[in-house]
């Protein structure tokens, strides 16, 4: 009879510990599918922002250039010569190249930033995701920034 109540307790102490094992694994991953969640949201946060930030940069360039074609348009409306008008031409194509180049300068660098840190938030996810286990790689999303469209790089669990 004591072999048996041994018996019992044994295979009782062995499911008890194989069952917890089981739970804790389960427990990192439910952590580390969180965070993977959580990166994601913060991805989809930089995006929204860079997408608000380039269409003010967008605003602000057409803005100026709607000012330049208005002081054109009211020299030629006052009767301005044809010398002056020309002028005015000159000055103001040479004002809105400045204005889109420095816009497309501005948004390259918020692109690249952009990219720069959600493959940073990506890859040391990924890496975290590995070393418990999962299988994560990049899900690549288009998304429009002003008048450009980029690719970004979300999470996707391939396999745990």
């Amino acid at each position: 009879m004591k072999k048996f109540i041994v018996a019992l307790f044994s295979v009782v102490a062995l499911f008890m510990f194989m069952g917890t094992g089981a739970f804790a694994a389960e427990n990192d991953h439910a952590e580390i599918l969180q965070k993977i969640d959580e990166t994601n949201v913060k991805i989809e946060a930089e995006i929204q922002t860079a997408q608000g930030k380039g269409d003010q940069l967008l605003a602000t360039l057409s803005l100026e250039t709607a000012k330049l074609d208005a002081k054109l348009e009211n020299a030629r409306l006052n009767g301005a010569s044809d010398a002056d008008v020309a002028n005015i031409e000159q000055e103001i194509k040479k004002k809105k190249a400045e204005l889109t180049e420095k816009y497309n300068q501005d948004l390259d660098k918020l692109i690249d930033d952009l990219i720069s840190k959600t493959n940073k938030m990506t890859a040391d996810m990924i890496e975290e995701a590995a070393e418990a286990g999962i299988q994560a790689e990049c899900s690549w999303v288009y998304v429009q920034i002003a008048d450009r469209w980029v690719w970004v790089d979300p999470i996707q669990i391939v396999g745990v």
